[in-house]
């Protein structure tokens, strides 16, 4: 009876073993893959039409600072 459990138990080890070494080859194919974009974080923009039409980059800084006065704690 426990030689019995003891094989299921190896094969679902042996099992699981297989399913994490798949994955991690699967898994480093998807990360050695060479990228066909030049930069993934920063999507090209389309350079006429579209949503971003008549958008331009501001050269101003968009905040002001808040001056404030100091009070005298009493």
């Amino acid at each position: 009876m426990t030689f019995a459990h003891m094989n299921v138990c190896y094969i679902l080890d042996g099992v699981l073993i297989l399913y994490g070494i798949i994955l991690t080859i699967l898994y480093c194919r998807l990360r050695m893959r060479p990228s066909n974009k030049a930069s993934s974080s920063h999507p090209e923009q389309p350079t006429s039409g579209g949503i971003y039409e008549g958008l331009t980059s501001r050269t101003a800084d968009t905040y002001e600072t808040i001056k404030m006065d100091k009070k005298t704690i009493v």
